[in-house]
C-alpha cells in the first residue's frame, strides 16, 4: 500500500511516499513540496494528499493481494507520523493483540468481510471483555475507512459489524472523612505533591507530572494546567514524552489558588532551591522548572506515582482505590458541596458534561434521594 508523511528538510518540507516497488518491496521516495515550513502546513499537507493518491493509483494492483493483517502494520507506521508518542504505543499494543488472528488465517484486505470482523470479535469475547472488544475493533475501523481514502476498498466491513454492549465503569472515590484521612497521612511522603493536586483539583496523572512553576501566578493567585508528561510503553522500554497537547481543549483550564495551597506551594519551591544549593552538582537540572520532582531535581515518574499511592495506602492501613479515583474523590466531593455537574465538568476539564454525567450519575442518584426526604420532611413537618 502506499503511505505518506511530511518531512522538514533545509526549512522546507518533504513528502516522503513510501510504496510497493512491484517486487514485494518497499521503495521510499522524497519530493520537495516547494513549500517552506514557517506558514504553509496546510499546503504542504494537501500537496502530501494528492501524491499519495497519485502513487495510490499506479500502484494498486500491488496492493490490491496484500494481507490484511500486513496492511494494519502499514497503516500503522504511516500514521505514526500524526499521533503522539503514547497513542501510537496504545495503537502498536492493540495491533499486536489483532494481527495474529488474521495473519493465521491469510485473509487479504480485498477480500475482508463484516462476517471476517464479526468472527474475530466473537473470537475475542471469549478471553476480553467487551469494552477493550470495541478499542479493537475501533483501530480496525479506522484503518479500513484509510483504505477507501486511497481508493483501495470503495466500502468498509466493519461498519455493519455488530458493536458488543459497552461496559460501564464506575469508578470508586473516597468520602469526605477519607480524605481528610488521606491528606495526614500523605504529609511528608516523597509523593505528597503530586497527590495534593489530585485531590484539590482532580488534575489527571499526565498534567500533575506537567504542571511546572511558570504556570504559577503568584499575583493573582492561579494555576494554569497547559502541559503534560506520560510514561510511553515503546518496544518494553518506557521512556517520558512531554507535550503540550492536553487530551481536549476543554482540559486547558486555569484553576484558583487559596491561602492553604500558596502556602504549601511556597514553603516547597523554598524546599526546592535549598535542595539545588545543598546537592550542587548531583542535582538533576534536567526538568529544572517542574513541580514534581524529588530532592535531587529527577521528576517523580508517573508510574512511580501509581505504585507508590498503592504502597502508601496498604502500609496505613487505608481501603484500596486507584490513582486516579482520586480525580473521582475530587468531582464527589464537589457534588456533595452542592456545585452542578456542570462546574465539574469544567473543573476536570472534561470535553463535554455528558462524560461528566456518565461517570457521576450514580452520586447524583444519592444526592437526589437526601432531596426527596427533604421534601418529604418539609411536607410532613
Amino acid at each position: 500500500m502506499t503511505t505518506g508523511s511530511l518531512q522538514k528538510k533545509s526549512g522546507k518540507y518533504y513528502a516522503v511516499i513510501c510504496f510497493n516497488s512491484g517486487e514485494g518491496k518497499q521503495t521510499q521516495k522524497w519530493i520537495n513540496t516547494g513549500y517552506t515550513v514557517v506558514g504553509n502546513k496546510k499546503k504542504a499537507d494537501q500537496f502530501l494528499k494528492q501524491k499519495i493518491e497519485e502513487y495510490s493509483s499506479v500502484q494498486q494492483v500491488n496492493d490490491t493481494r496484500i494481507l490484511f493483517c500486513d496492511f494494519l502494520i502499514d497503516w500503522l507506521e504511516m500514521h505514526k507520523v500524526q499521533v503522539e508518542a503514547i497513542t501510537y504505543a496504545g495503537y502498536k499494543r492493540l495491533l499486536l493483540q489483532i494481527q495474529p488472528y488474521f495473519k493465521q488465517r491469510k485473509i487479504f484486505l480485498l477480500d475482508l468481510t463484516t462476517k471476517h470482523i464479526q468472527d474475530y470479535c466473537t473470537y475475542k469475547l471469549k478471553t476480553i471483555s467487551p469494552n477493550t472488544v470495541l478499542k479493537h475493533l475501533t483501530l480496525i475501523k479506522t484503518a479500513l475507512k484509510y483504505a477507501q481514502k486511497i481508493r483501495i476498498l470503495k466500502e468498509n466491513p466493519a461498519d455493519w459489524v455488530e458493536r458488543p454492549k459497552k461496559q460501564k465503569f464506575i469508578g470508586d472515590y473516597y468520602n469526605k472523612d477519607e480524605i481528610t484521612a488521606l491528606l495526614s497521612v500523605i504529609k511528608g511522603s516523597p509523593i505528597e505533591t503530586p497527590l495534593m493536586f489530585a485531590i484539590y483539583f482532580g488534575l489527571r496523572r499526565s498534567e500533575i507530572a506537567g504542571t511546572k512553576w511558570s504556570s504559577i501566578d503568584w499575583v493573582n493567585r492561579t494555576l494554569t494546567i497547559s502541559h503534560k508528561i506520560v510514561p510511553v510503553n515503546d518496544n518494553g522500554k518506557y521512556r517520558l514524552d512531554a507535550s503540550d497537547r492536553l487530551k481536549t481543549k476543554s482540559s486547558y483550564r486555569t484553576m484558583p489558588l487559596d491561602d492553604t495551597f500558596i502556602a504549601f506551594l511556597k514553603k516547597l519551591k523554598a524546599q526546592q532551591d535549598e535542595n539545588k544549593t545543598y546537592f550542587g552538582n548531583s542535582y538533576n537540572y534536567e526538568y529544572d522548572g517542574y513541580i514534581c520532582i524529588n530532592d535531587v531535581g529527577q521528576l517523580i515518574n508517573p508510574n512511580y506515582i501509581t505504585a507508590a499511592f498503592r504502597k502508601l495506602l496498604v502500609k496505613n492501613g487505608m481501603r484500596l482505590i486507584r490513582l486516579h479515583d482520586l480525580r473521582h474523590s475530587c468531582a464527589t466531593l464537589l457534588l456533595s458541596l452542592g456545585y452542578s455537574l456542570k462546574d465539574i465538568q469544567v473543573w476536570l476539564g472534561h470535553g463535554d458534561i455528558g462524560t461528566t454525567m456518565n461517570i457521576y450519575a450514580h452520586v447524583e442518584s444519592s444526592a437526589k434521594k437526601a432531596m426527596i426526604n427533604g421534601i418529604t420532611n418539609a411536607l410532613n413537618g
